[in-house]
């Protein structure tokens, strides 16, 4: 039993490797799939930061780990579901981040291009989250929603285009005409 699971999770974490966004992204999801993040619990847990230091960045009533930072937080979870909605998809409740990435990945598509959006979203949403989390530790930078829905948007095109099977739009046209992309894409 304990080698199946092991299995099941190397194949999850090895599934990263897709040349779909920037190598440190994936590196990035590499690590979160893991669980080697260095949220503020993981940062006390290491002697870092106090247990006082220990709250979300986002809404401050939770102890910041992986699983609440880049999913169950309310403000995350609003993002995932903006983005999700904008493809016309509607997301089920998920404990960990291991699951939505899994599920996510799961979800079907009529068409290849379709999938790599989908794809590339997971990454662009956890990506976001995290680094926006970063600057507001960091940068003290204010926490604006429709900024990292905006930044989400452009991060998938821009990465899109980079890919070899390009698409017929422009950078600006996929970001600007995000929940179109699945009429368009078919």
């Amino acid at each position: 039993m304990f080698m199946d699971m092991a299995v099941e999770v190397d194949t999850l974490v090895c599934s990263v490797w897709m040349n779909l966004v920037l190598p440190k992204v994936e590196f990035f999801m590499w690590l979160a799939l893991l669980g080697k993040l260095n949220t503020k619990e993981k940062l006390c847990k290491k002697g870092i930061l106090f247990a006082s230091q220990s709250s979300c960045t986002f809404c401050s009533s939770h102890i910041e780990n992986l699983d609440h930072v880049l999913l169950n937080c309310p403000f995350s979870w609003r993002v995932w579901v903006f983005i999700a909605k904008d493809m016309g998809q509607d997301l089920a409740i998920y404990s960990t981040f291991n699951t939505i990435y899994e599920s996510w990945l799961a979800v079907q598509w009529r068409s290849k291009r379709l999938k790599k959006i989908w794809i590339s979203i997971v990454f662009a949403v956890a990506w976001s989250l995290w680094m926006v989390r970063n600057e507001i530790i960091f940068h003290q930078k204010d926490l604006n929603f429709d900024e990292v829905c905006h930044s989400i948007k452009w991060k998938v095109a821009g990465w899109a285009k980079a890919w070899k099977e390009r698409l017929p739009y422009k950078v600006e046209d996929i970001a600007r005409n995000f929940s179109s992309i699945p009429a368009l894409l078919h």
